[in-house]
């Protein structure tokens, strides 16, 4: 299966934010798992394509609030594990696979109590963080200081194979 995930960093290119989320996810996951990053988009809506045959690639006129309706997307449960999460609580189970999806759709709901609001802004907020077989967000410059102006938040692609 293949999700998309954000990673946001600092850097002065685009090249470099790319190259920092593939650094900071390199010990990820095992032989089944492989990734590709697609691009990104600075925090002034800059596009970069790294990659145009990863499964996600930023569009030339992608933007953040682009980004951010999409993630927002992202925080309404599927229906298929909120249906077996109904069938669990109420005692109706059928198969183990009922119990799987009811526990995709808390740790859902637990991602979305830790956001605790219902908008999102990609270059300040996570959802998965580090869940990066998730379709989420990842920040990781909160404690990196601008260098100087030419440093600013890149929102990384990361087309995640599980």
């Amino acid at each position: 299966m293949h999700n998309l995930h954000y990673i946001v960093v600092m850097s002065d290119t685009p090249e470099e934010a790319v190259g920092e989320a593939e650094i900071l996810i390199m010990d990820w996951g095992n032989e089944n798992n492989w990734r590709c990053f697609g691009g990104c988009v600075s925090e002034d809506n800059e596009v970069y394509i790294h990659d145009r045959h990863s499964r996600w690639t930023p569009e030339e006129n992608h933007t953040i609030e682009m980004i951010n309706e999409q993630v927002v997307g992202w925080l309404t449960p599927d229906n298929y594990s909120k249906e077996n999460f109904d069938k669990c609580v109420s005692g109706d189970i059928e198969s183990p696979y009922n119990w799987y999806a009811a526990k995709k759709y808390c740790e859902h709901m637990f991602q979305r109590t830790l956001l605790g609001k219902e908008d999102f802004d990609v270059l300040q907020d996570e959802f998965f963080s580090w869940h990066i077989n998730e379709c989420g967000v990842t920040q990781t410059y909160h404690s990196q200081q601008r260098d100087d102006s030419s440093s600013k938040r890149w929102v990384v692609f990361v087309d995640m194979h599980d």
